[in-house]
């Protein structure tokens, strides 16, 4: 029996901790398959992921920083929702054809709601919501958060370092803002999203925040980033690693049919990887 392949692929991917989270499953389903990483530079992406997708035995590769729109190039069909989104981050091959989805929308969704329940968090009519950066994860947020009802859909806005066009629908803002204007929308925010890898509120000189929002930081190492940090009084806290394990779920399903069950020795690796 051959065993199965996937990947993570992506410019910095070495200190990702997908392949734990996999091969984790692997092991707990007794599947004969191999999860592992490829770095792939970003002049070499056309070269090096023809390579990969031609690969024996590959079942699945994730895709993160910066390549989750660039692959769609190489997909032979997409799902509604990632059509919408324009990014894809999770690639089933079967029988030589490439089928995308996104599932970092729901990862989100989830790590949203169970946050939000789990630390009791306040429901907010009013106020709104600040996603900071225009990525491929921020494209999936911002699909995530149109499905959540009318307070999001009108009142989210988007920052980011370049002026980028939007095109999820349901959103009245048609262009990114500039991160130097996001100090006047703070102090209305009732939920904070960071999809950049650094903490842009200390590097604009914004003071720490006090007032109880929920705030959100996908990135994952360490849990309490610089930018969770700098909220010091949160209602919530929609960690990194949770959206993580959420959008990993979907795609275990995709490729094997088995959807992962909540599981500790799980979080147990990943807190102690995540802690060093």
């Amino acid at each position: 029996m051959n065993t199965k392949k996937a990947y993570v692929i992506g410019t910095n991917v070495d200190k990702s901790l997908s392949p734990l989270i996999f091969n984790h499953w692997f092991d707990k389903y007794k599947i004969d398959a191999k999860y592992s990483y490829k770095t792939i530079k970003e002049n070499n992406f056309n070269k090096d992921i023809n390579l990969i997708l031609k690969e024996k035995h590959l079942c699945g590769i994730n895709v993160t920083i910066p390549f989750k729109e660039k692959i769609i190039k190489k997909i032979h069909k997409l799902d509604r929702h990632s059509k919408i989104i324009g990014a894809v981050n999770c690639v089933t091959i079967k029988n030589n054809r490439h089928y995308g989805i996104n599932t970092d929308w729901t990862g989100f969704a989830e790590a949203h709601l169970n946050a939000t329940l789990e630390q009791k968090a306040p429901t907010k009519t009013g106020g709104g919501v600040v996603l900071i950066g225009y990525g491929g994860a921020a494209k999936a947020i911002l699909y995530s958060l149109s499905l959540m009802g009318n307070i999001y859909k009108k009142n989210t806005l988007v920052f980011n370092r370049s002026k980028k066009k939007i095109n999820i629908p349901l959103f009245s803002q048609k262009t990114t803002l500039s991160l130097n204007k996001i100090q006047n929308y703070l102090n209305d925010a009732f939920l904070v999203i960071n999809t950049t890898p650094i903490n842009i509120l200390a590097d604009l000189n914004i003071k720490k925040i006090k007032k109880e929002i929920v705030v959100c930081d996908i990135v994952y190492k360490p849990k309490e980033t610089k930018f969770l940090k700098h909220f010091t009084k949160p209602s919530a806290k929609i960690y990194g690693i949770h959206m993580l394990i959420n959008q990993a779920r979907p795609c275990f399903f995709e490729w094997f049919g088995i959807m992962p069950s909540e599981d500790k020795a799980l979080n147990r690796k990943i807190l102690k990887k995540i802690s060093k």
